[in-house]
């Protein structure tokens, strides 16, 4: 009864919490776009806006992901020494349906356009990419960078409608439903740490 409880108070707040996380984490996330784009600045040649007029000529939401509403941040750890030679990409949250290939397209079509540094501590970084389809409502405020396209001939579903499926297969302590749901929200939206939390009690039953 007292584990039932606990996971009710748990699931009644989180919508205030998410919201509150969200809220706070515009800051945090301005902070670090801001931060980007001073390196961008620094180390691209062109600096950030020619970065970005690229990576919107190079990029497409590929039809597969548009089909499977495949809608998410990517964030990419990128490697560039101080040479300027791409020597490393890694896509720590990936997105699958074609998407992360895209986004390799785009890093391995940067070589050359790096300027040299002095300092290795602007050899690393990671961007963060959002792939969005035109009305879906998510969170869009965390992403350096996004690669936004029609809907397919359906709508895709809002955050609101997973998050309300999770409330719901929470309660009813279905956690292999509510672990499925907050795997999505956690591909949206990557740095709430809220979905890790959540995940982590319904992956231990609850607890």
């Amino acid at each position: 009864m007292k584990r039932s409880v606990l996971l009710l108070l748990l699931v009644s707040n989180l919508m205030l919490v998410n919201m509150l996380v969200a809220q706070e984490s515009k800051s945090i996330a301005q902070s670090r776009k801001d931060n980007l784009i001073e390196i961008l600045n620094y180390r691209f040649k062109g600096g950030y806006y020619t970065f970005e007029k690229i990576f919107s000529k190079t990029v497409t939401y590929p039809d597969i992901a548009k089909a499977n509403c495949a809608i998410g941040i990517a964030i990419v750890a990128v490697k560039v020494d101080c040479e300027g030679n791409v020597e490393d990409v890694r896509i720590k949250t990936p997105l699958g349906y074609g998407i992360d290939s895209q986004i390799s397209i785009f890093f391995n079509s940067t070589e050359g356009m790096w300027n040299p540094c002095k300092d290795n501590k602007y050899t690393k970084f990671d961007i963060p990419i959002q792939f969005v389809l035109e009305g879906t409502d998510t969170n869009t405020e965390d992403a350096l960078l996004i690669c936004e396209d029609k809907n397919p001939s359906f709508a895709c579903s809002p955050d609101e409608y997973y998050i309300k499926k999770i409330e719901k297969y929470m309660e009813k302590k279905k956690y292999r439903r509510v672990i499925a749901y907050l795997d999505v929200m956690i591909r949206r939206d990557p740095y709430n740490s809220v979905y890790f939390e959540m995940k982590k009690k319904a992956v231990n039953g609850g607890e």
